[in-house]
């Protein structure tokens, strides 16, 4: 695996698993229509952390409802939408900022989950994703620095050690300032201490 930070592009060198290829799959479609970014568990799952994974989280920007109509439609000629069956409704939903989850047909396992970008967190993963290479793909994930602020923010176990992942593989890399920041925004500095020392 190799990060260049000055270029924001990770390559890795690994076979594509079925998850790996469900997500490719469904950008393919989605990165037509909008900008995205996959933030969450499957970021560390991606970047080599073992462990598995029922829904991947994407943010993508504000849509008008006529761009919502355009992606619904496409996206349910592969994928059901589990909880809209018409793209007026994923409209609504997501203008409530309820996100909607959308799987094979037949397999709601695994899921993903796509929702408005609605803080300046959200706006910032999106205006600084990272690209990441993988078997002639291309998928773009959220900032390592935030990323791991906020996977510690969660606090769930399998949260604390996605961090710890992240940081343990990418320490020489990131960005110490940059992290600090998000920590203190999020008021982690305890997780931190406890979690990465």
């Amino acid at each position: 695996m190799k990060y260049n930070t000055e270029e924001k592009t990770i390559v890795i060198d690994k076979e594509l698993n079925l998850l790996d290829k469900f997500v490719i799959t469904f950008v393919d479609i989605l990165e037509k229509y909008t900008d995205y970014v996959i933030v969450s568990g499957y970021v560390s799952i991606l970047l080599g952390r073992t462990r598995a994974t029922e829904d991947i989280d994407l943010l993508i920007p504000a849509l008008n409802i006529e761009k919502v109509k355009e992606l619904f439609n496409e996206l349910s000629t592969r994928f059901e939408c589990m909880n809209a069956f018409r793209a007026e409704e994923a409209f609504s939903l997501l203008g409530e900022k309820i996100s909607l989850r959308f799987f094979y047909p037949g397999n709601p396992l695994p899921n993903i989950e796509i929702k408005f970008a609605k803080t300046d967190l959200d706006r910032y993963s999106l205006n600084n994703k990272l690209k990441v290479i993988i078997r002639d793909n291309v998928l773009f994930i959220s900032p390592l620095e935030l990323q791991i602020a906020f996977k510690l923010f969660l606090g769930s176990d399998k949260d604390f050690e996605d961090a710890k992942h992240l940081y343990l593989l990418f320490e020489e890399q990131l960005d110490k300032r940059l992290l600090e920041q998000f920590i203190n925004k999020l008021n982690v500095n305890n997780e931190f201490r406890r979690f990465m020392s």
